[in-house]
């Protein structure tokens, strides 16, 4: 959600290139209150977790200024990763084993759908 990433334990190497470009496009976008609510969070989040952004963190306000629906962000973080994902769909399939679900699905039963 915008901080702390599995891999990148002491920040994300993405978000330094990402930071800048949504501080151009702020720039150019007349956002600076976005700005300075991403410097304070990012300030305030780093001085009482220590935690730092992900590539989420500046991504978010740049789609926004770009004029993004929010209900679009998710879709195009998809996108971005569908490649990689079928990719390993496929290097699963030729290696001819069975994938055993690790847990079991426990919510509401099947419902009917529009």
């Amino acid at each position: 959600m915008g901080f702390g990433h599995r891999v990148y334990k002491n920040g994300d190497s993405r978000v330094p290139t990402m930071k800048k470009a949504f501080l151009d496009i702020a720039a150019s976008t007349g956002g600076q209150k976005w700005v300075e609510m991403y410097e304070i969070l990012e300030r305030t989040m780093n001085d009482a977790t220590g935690i730092k952004p992900n590539l989420d963190f500046p991504t978010g306000p740049a789609y926004y200024l770009l004029g993004f629906d929010i209900e679009v962000f998710t879709p195009i973080f998809v996108m971005s990763r569908i490649t990689g994902w079928t990719a390993h769909i496929i290097e699963q399939g030729e290696s001819n084993a069975l994938i055993r679900p690790l847990s079991e699905y426990v919510g509401v039963p099947q419902r009917p759908f529009v």
